[in-house]
C-alpha cells in the first residue's frame, strides 16, 4: 500500500496544452452575444413575422369555419328537407368535396406547396365524411344530427390544435433561423 501512494504522488498531473492556432474575432463574437442577448430579451417577433404567422393562422380558422359552417348545414337540412332531396344532395356535395380535392391534389403538386396539400387531405377527409353520412343518415336517421355535431366538434378541436402547434413551430423557426450559435461553432 505505501509503495502505491509514492507512486501516485511521483505521477504528475498532465496540463493541457493551450489552443494553438486559433483565431478569435473579438469584435465578431461580442456582436454575436449582442445578439443573442437582444433575441432573449426581447421575447417579441418583428411585425413581418408576426403578420405572417397571423395570415397563416387565419386562413386555418377561415377554413374551420368553413367546414363547421357547411356541417351546419347538415344538420339543418337533415332536420328540415325531406329524406329523398337530402340524400340526393348529400351526394352532390361528396362530389363536390372530391372535385375539390383533387383540385387541390394538383395545385399542391404543380406549385410543390405542402400547406395546399394539408388543405387537400382535410377536404378529401370532410369528403369522405361526407360520402358515409348518406349510410349514417339511412341508419342513424333520429340521430344524425348529433352526429354531424360531434364530428364539426373533432373540425373545432383539429383546427384549434393545429393553429396552436403552427404558431409554435413558425416561431421557433424563426428564432432558428436567427441564431448564429452554429456558424460560431463552426469557425
Amino acid at each position: 500500500m505505501k509503495k502505491e501512494k509514492s507512486n501516485e504522488k511521483n505521477v504528475t498531473k498532465k496540463q493541457p496544452k493551450p489552443m494553438q492556432n486559433v483565431k478569435v474575432n473579438e469584435k465578431e463574437l461580442k456582436e454575436n452575444l449582442k445578439n443573442m442577448e437582444n433575441m432573449v430579451n426581447k421575447k417579441e417577433l418583428p411585425k413581418e413575422e408576426k403578420d405572417k404567422i397571423n395570415k397563416r393562422v387565419f386562413e386555418n380558422v377561415l377554413i374551420a369555419d368553413l367546414i363547421m359552417a357547411f356541417l351546419f348545414l347538415l344538420t339543418l337540412g337533415s332536420l328540415n328537407i325531406e329524406t329523398t332531396a337530402f340524400i340526393t344532395d348529400l351526394k352532390v356535395f361528396s362530389i363536390g368535396l372530391i372535385i375539390l380535392t383533387i383540385i387541390l391534389f394538383e395545385y399542391s403538386y404543380k406549385n410543390e406547396n405542402a400547406n395546399v396539400c394539408i388543405h387537400g387531405i382535410e377536404c378529401l377527409v370532410l369528403a369522405i365524411f361526407t360520402l358515409f353520412s348518406i349510410s349514417l343518415y339511412s341508419i342513424y336517421f333520429r340521430d344524425f344530427h348529433l352526429i354531424v355535431a360531434s364530428i364539426s366538434y373533432l373540425f373545432a378541436i383539429y383546427y384549434v390544435a393545429k393553429a396552436i402547434i403552427m404558431q409554435i413551430k413558425m416561431k421557433k423557426k424563426y428564432v432558428e433561423s436567427i441564431n448564429d450559435i452554429n456558424e460560431i461553432i463552426k469557425k
